[in-house]
């Protein structure tokens, strides 16, 4: 019987994986019901938040401070994933979809304002200047890169969005999380998988289509970190990242 051989872990991998043991070492999980059966989905939180600090710095060091309407709703889009970590560890599930939701949020914001650095100056001199969230999303479908196979991506985004709306806003006895007391407040193991699942999702769909969006900056990346992004996705996705012969990602 032939035996399957364990994939080599890259460098940032490896440091990865070590960083999240010592956070997981030193974090108190008293929030968790089952810290055992839970690591897993800390560990892949915590990883995601690791993908998108390392894509939003990179991009914010090619950006520059006069051009922050092309780096700052995916730094705060960085910052949700870090957040989102801290949310699930203090037990809080509907936190962690919060984040998740923002998460989608600063997706779109980001690949608007990219676009129109007229309309980011006006969020700061027009006290009442707002886009809705609609519209947002709406700019992102029409973007040519997210066009062929990636735009399946933004639709999921699109109804994981209305999904997470709906558990954060949620009145329904069936999905309320009652807590009584700050004592109460724990990461249940149902719960947990249901967060699990929302994760994955959306931060695998936000990820891919962000290194396509930033592919000119994702080429810049240290060749380890490149393939720890890359690790990071699932099949699905990686079969929509084509790598052209001029080592650019193609969506085909």
């Amino acid at each position: 019987m032939a035996t399957r051989t364990a994939r080599v872990l890259s460098p940032a991998e490896v440091q990865a994986k070590a960083d999240f043991k010592a956070y997981w070492d030193g974090a108190e999980k008293g929030r968790l019901a089952d810290p055992a059966r839970q690591r897993a989905l800390l560990a892949s939180s915590h990883k995601y938040a690791i993908c998108f600090t390392q894509l939003s710095r990179a991009v914010a060091a090619n950006a520059g401070e006069e051009e922050a309407h092309r780096r700052i709703f995916l730094q705060e889009l960085s910052s949700d994933s870090v957040h989102l970590v801290h949310a699930l560890i203090g037990g809080d599930a509907r936190g962690g979809r919060f984040y998740l939701r923002s998460v989608i949020e600063n997706f779109w914001r980001h690949h608007y304002f990219r676009d129109h650095p007229v309309e980011y100056g006006w969020l700061h001199t027009r006290s009442k200047y707002y886009i809705e969230m609609k519209a947002l999303r709406e700019h992102c479908s029409w973007l040519d890169i997210f066009q062929g196979k990636l735009k399946t991506l933004l639709a999921d985004l699109s109804r994981l969005y209305g999904e997470l709306s709906s558990a954060v806003h949620s009145t329904s006895s069936k999905t309320l999380i009652l807590r009584n007391t700050l004592e109460d407040i724990k990461l249940s193991v149902e719960h947990g998988t249901a967060v699990s699942s929302d994760l994955l999702k959306v931060l695998k769909a936000c990820l891919t289509l962000c290194i396509f969006s930033e592919r000119q900056t994702y080429f810049g990346m240290h060749v380890n970190v490149q393939d720890f992004l890359v690790a990071s996705l699932g099949v699905r996705e990686k079969t929509m990242l084509a790598f052209d012969s001029d080592g650019f990602i193609a969506g085909e």
